[in-house]
């Protein structure tokens, strides 16, 4: 896309596509993902039961910021959350095991990498029960893509 101004073209970039994001949609798969993989994978030791006490406030910290982000710029695709709770987890990990690392406390490292396996596992079931319960209760004004004017 080139513009005119004077005797120059300039060159624009592309816009991405902007989508809507329906908040009560929204917030309801975020409180009740957790929930849902729980109540479906309690029998494996209990550990997905645990893993919303321990995992829950990083979910909520690191996961709301992450989903806004992603879902205005995506449609929502509920592998695509997966993979992105898999890569945000993996950083929140890789993050937290530098700082112990630099702070002298290498003996908290691997109690952490206890934690962090278990939450690589959760993270993307949580993310795939987030997309998944999103996109059956969002409106369809949100699936599509926000008009040209309507993108700031």
């Amino acid at each position: 896309m080139t513009e005119k101004n004077g005797n120059m073209e300039i060159e624009r970039a592309p816009r991405r596509a902007r989508y809507a994001i329906d908040p009560l949609p929204f917030f309801i798969a975020l409180i009740t993902a957790p929930f849902a993989v729980a109540l479906c994978t309690f029998w494996a030791l209990f550990i997905p039961v645990f893993a919303i006490v321990f995992g829950g406030p990083i979910y909520l910290l690191v996961g709301t910021p992450v989903l806004l982000i992603y879902l205005h710029y995506r449609s929502g695709d509920a592998m695509e959350i997966a993979g992105l709770a898999f890569l945000s987890q993996g950083t929140v990990i890789a993050l937290v095991a530098l700082y112990f690392n630099a702070t002298g406390n290498r003996q908290e490292i691997p109690e952490m990498m206890g934690f962090g396996v278990i939450s690589l596992i959760m993270a993307p079931l949580w993310g795939m029960a987030f997309g998944w319960i999103y996109s059956r209760l969002r409106s369809d004004a949100s699936r599509n893509v926000l008009p040209h004017f309507a993108q700031v």
